[in-house]
């Protein structure tokens, strides 16, 4: 064994092996997933400094194997060793943290989740976020899909890569300043009875955790009940209560990024630069393009994380000057990590029309809409407006090896959702915010990608200036209105300083700015989600039928509880997680935990955690795989080295790996009183209110009807069933459907429902709430 420090006193790393006090712990603490400690006593030998605070110390085993690299995380703790000639002698208690502590030492920005990327994208992403050099990586085998993962701020480095490694059923480590991320087992290590390398005495094994069959999983609170409300315009009215509270984000996280350019360079944790001829500088002005190259895509600024599209989105890059002859993208979102015309699902296309600046929108590679004719000298604000009825555009992922298939992956679907999109141009010179020329409204024709990377500059040759770039998230909210005799026309959700007709508030509220009062006569659709605590329950009959042993016990084992990591954001992610979870709690394999000893280990494979143990007993008729969890080091300085190797190890029901569990349930949750036997249908998220008069409401579902079933509407939601029930107002075979009107005030809840015995329904409902006079 070895152990060298640097003092960085100049004279380099200096070998204090000889130092190592004897009888005193020499330990090294591997855990998975968290920083690697060590801790040793030395008393250095006259001539050898007493270690400092960060000092690089490293250890390497007797073939040079490195078992441990990181920093003296604090001065040493002095003790009185004894009295010399010279006087009092000192031993020194040091103890070391892995490289990490150069990134826990920092603080991680706030900022956006990363959406549909890999755990090896997604850790890259969060290195770029932290101010540090002379970090490589190796993170060819983290391939794992991870669907959302947002790092805490409130988390240090460490604790954050910890988080999104487990999530990915991987294991993370930082040695010797290279970062790795690998799949849990990619390491095996045999130990058979039969071939001598099992030692049973120095074994420890057990089942500590009961198997479940029956699982209940709590999530976050989700948007449900897709809610169409309509109210009149009396020419006077500006506020309007809604039937239901809005599902909207929380305001940690309404706006995801934003960015003023205020700093001396490009922050490299927000931003990606592409940027070879150096055209991109920084200014009082802001954000200064001088030109770049002849192809789109030659200098590029994109957002480090893809943006998810879902919900409702304002994005804007303000304070926009245009020099002469420029052309390029502002203010993009591109598709599948291109950044070409093709792949632009909407931006603004800036040109040259005769020496004037001109701008229009994109929408899915193409030009669309009308055209707008920039003033030389003056300020815009170039605004997108995108609308979808559904929040999660990607579900959570879920690994987990089960007993009988490997690996698996629950969720990590991709969602489809309705959505529009409007382009606004708003001329702000001298501080002075004029009305938004809006340029594009309209719907997707099909729909857009779950999620894109926004780019706030791309060209071409852009000669132009971006005071400051802001996202914001709200909840998936549009307002829509008809004044008489007029076509439907969008009412701008924001502040009036973004030339919004309206805002929304979170207690139910729609709020008209006075410039704005709806006319008398004025149809108002106010399009919201209501919101609800995530929940679902699944069960295994084949483990519950085996356990009842033959019918002579009860054979359901239920576990009720919350996911916190990955958390789930919807009932769906729920239905994954508890799958998952059933996977492995009714497997008596994933509920082993215990200890293993053994000397000098790393002089036939050092063992980390993440590796497994693949252990062969015949006498003891064992056979299993069993996750290494935390690896303790005992060092003797010896020639030659010893070194004890205490191995704990659990898998994944024994104690939480890729799915981070609570017994906690939320007071909010309804609990499933029955485990689910069907995936619900569909919701009906393209369903469409086509006219409401004072004596019908026609709808349109926008799908066909399932095989033996159609749509059914009732007074209330949640009332659901095969009967007819007094709440009961009709059942259509056909998707176009008129609802008669009854009373001024109406709510209606209508889901799709199959052939089935019972029937199965939509998920959520669609509603119709309608605060309307019968006269209208």
């Amino acid at each position: 064994m070895k152990l060298t420090i640097d003092n960085y006193d100049g004279n380099g790393p200096v070998d204090y092996t000889s130092s190592v006090v004897a009888g005193r712990p020499f330990r090294i603490l591997r855990r998975i997933n968290e920083p690697v400690t060590c801790a040793v006593t030395l008393l250095p030998a006259q001539g050898l400094a007493t270690p400092a605070r960060n000092g690089r110390m490293i250890v390497t085993d007797d073939s040079g194997n490195t078992l441990f690299t990181g920093y003296v995380a604090a001065e040493p703790a002095l003790e009185l060793a004894g009295q010399a000639t010279m006087g009092a002698v000192y031993q020194a208690v040091v103890s070391a943290i892995s490289d990490e502590i150069l990134l826990d030492r920092q603080v991680i920005p706030q900022s956006g989740p990363v959406y549909g990327a890999t755990a090896g994208e997604a850790l890259e992403a969060m290195l770029a976020r932290v101010d540090i050099q002379n970090i490589a990586t190796s993170l060819s085998m983290a391939t794992a899909n991870v669907s959302e993962f947002q790092a805490d701020s409130n988390r240090t480095w460490a604790e954050n890569a910890g988080a999104l490694a487990a999530a990915a059923r991987s294991a993370y480590l930082l040695m010797n300043g290279t970062l790795t991320m690998t799949p849990v087992g990619s390491v095996t290590h045999s130990l058979s009875e039969s071939q001598g390398t099992l030692s049973l005495s120095a074994l420890q094994v057990a089942m500590v955790k009961a198997l479940a069959n029956d699982v209940t999983v709590c999530g976050e609170v989700e948007p449900s009940a897709y809610v169409t409300e309509f109210f009149q315009g009396d020419g006077t009215t500006v506020l309007f209560d809604l039937t239901e509270d809005p599902w909207m984000p929380p305001p940690s996280k309404t706006k995801p990024l934003t960015d003023s350019f205020q700093g001396p360079s490009l922050n490299t944790q927000i931003w990606n630069i592409e940027d070879p001829g150096d055209a991109l500088t920084l200014t009082s002005a802001g954000l200064i393009c001088g030109g770049g190259g002849s192809i789109l895509g030659t200098v590029v600024l994109s957002a480090i994380s893809n943006l998810e599209l879902g919900g409702g989105l304002v994005i804007e890059a303000g304070g926009v000057q245009f020099g002469a002859n420029t052309s390029g993208i502002i203010n993009g979102l591109f598709g599948a990590g291109e950044t070409g015309l093709s792949a632009c699902v909407a931006g603004f296309q800036i040109g040259q029309v005769s020496s004037a600046t001109t701008i229009a929108p994109v929408v899915n590679g193409t030009v669309a809409g009308s055209t707008f004719t920039a003033v030389a000298g003056h300020l815009y604000t170039l605004r997108l407006r995108f609308y979808a009825n559904d929040i999660q555009r990607i579900l959570q992922s879920y690994y987990v090896v089960g007993a009988t298939n490997g690996l698996e992956l629950f969720g990590s679907n991709l969602l489809p959702a309705v959505a529009s999109i409007v382009f606004e141009v708003q001329d702000t010179t001298n501080g002075i915010a004029g009305t938004p020329a809006v340029l594009y409204s309209g719907s997707f024709a099909s729909s857009p990608s779950p999620y894109c990377l926004f780019a706030p500059l791309n060209g071409g040759y852009l000669q132009c200036s971006i005071g400051n770039v802001t996202v914001e998230q709200n909840g998936p909210n549009w307002v829509m209105s008809t004044p008489p005799g007029s076509s439907a026309i969008v009412r701008r959700l924001g502040t009036t300083a973004q030339g919004a007709d309206c805002t929304l508030e979170r207690t139910g509220k729609l709020r008209f700015y006075p410039a704005s009062t709806p006319q008398a006569g004025e149809l108002i659709a106010v399009s919201y989600r209501t919101s609800r605590r995530s929940v679902a329950r699944l069960a295994n009959s084949g483990s519950i039928a085996t356990e009842s042993n033959g019918g002579k016990l009860p054979g359901t084992a239920c576990w009720i509880g919350s996911v916190t990591s990955p958390a789930p954001r919807s009932s769906t992610d729920c239905e994954n997680a508890a799958s998952a979870i059933l996977a492995v709690a009714t497997s008596r394999a994933a509920a082993w935990t215990g200890k293993y000893t053994e000397w000098n280990a790393d002089q036939q494979g050092d063992v980390w955690p993440g590796d497994v143990l693949a252990v062969a007993s015949s006498s003891a008729g064992l056979t299993a795989n069993l996750v290494v969890r935390n690896v303790q080091l005992d060092l003797a300085n010896t020639r030659p080295s010893l070194a004890k190797y205490t191995i704990s190890f659990a898998n994944d029901w024994a104690d939480d790996l890729s799915i981070k569990t609570s017994s906690s349930v939320p007071a909010d949750a309804w609990l499933p009183q029955q485990p689910e036997t069907a995936t619900p249908l569909s919701n009906l998220n393209s369903l469409a209110i086509t006219s409401v008069t004072s004596s019908v409401i026609q709808i349109a579902a926008g799908v066909a009807a399932p095989s033996g079933g159609g749509f059914e509407v009732r007074r209330r939601d949640w009332s659901f069933t095969p009967g007819p029930g007094p709440d009961l107002v009709l059942r259509s075979p056909v998707p176009n459907f008129t609802i008669p009107r009854q009373a001024a005030m109406e709510q209606y809840y209508i889901r799709m429902y199959d052939g089935s015995t019972p029937p199965n329904y939509s998920r959520f409902s669609s509603a119709v709430f309608v605060n309307l006079p019968l006269s209208s």
